[in-house]
């Protein structure tokens, strides 16, 4: 059962299926093209790459849909190793007109739900010190911060600290 909360619109949230990869690869450029809210400014994985990338069962990539635009990309992924396998790695990102509707919100529920029915136990998530509105939701969600790294960013010509948040499950 998906996370429920209410919201003011009304888009389809799912768990993304490698049809989905030209959508994904178009909404992650979106974000990237406004250089301010990821590291990297160019999706890196081709769409037969992205394709496979959706098929790893110790992955969770959630779309969010508006229609057939997928407007919203959450992924969560799991350690690797035996050591770090109840840990996982979120990122989201959500086009420019789509933020404060509580997608990220509902992403977050979803993606926190799935977690605990596959045993994970740490979430760990980074986001710049500048996306105030980013960390006002995640700490709203439960997350804690973890540390800092200072001036781990240059942009717009200013240093930007990489907050490192966690969620306890």
């Amino acid at each position: 059962m998906l996370w429920k909360k209410k919201e003011t619109i009304s888009l389809d949230i799912r768990k993304a299926y490698p049809s989905d990869a030209r959508g994904i690869i178009n909404c992650m450029q979106s974000v990237m093209d406004e250089k301010i809210y990821l590291v990297s400014e160019y999706y890196l994985l081709t769409e037969r790459g992205e394709q496979e990338r959706l098929k790893n069962p110790d992955e969770l990539t959630l779309v969010c849909n508006d229609n057939e635009l997928i407007v919203g990309v959450l992924t969560l992924q799991r350690g690797m190793y035996k050591k770090n396998r109840h840990v996982a790695n979120l990122g989201i990102a959500i086009r420019r007109n789509y933020r404060h509707m509580n997608v990220g919100t509902r992403m977050i529920g979803n993606a926190l739900e799935w977690a605990k029915d596959n045993g994970i136990k740490k979430i760990n998530l980074e986001v710049f010190s500048t996306n105030v509105n980013a960390i006002k939701t995640y700490r709203k969600l439960g997350f804690e911060y973890e540390g800092m790294r200072k001036n781990q960013f240059f942009i717009n010509g200013q240093y930007v600290d990489d907050v490192l948040m966690t969620y306890m499950l």
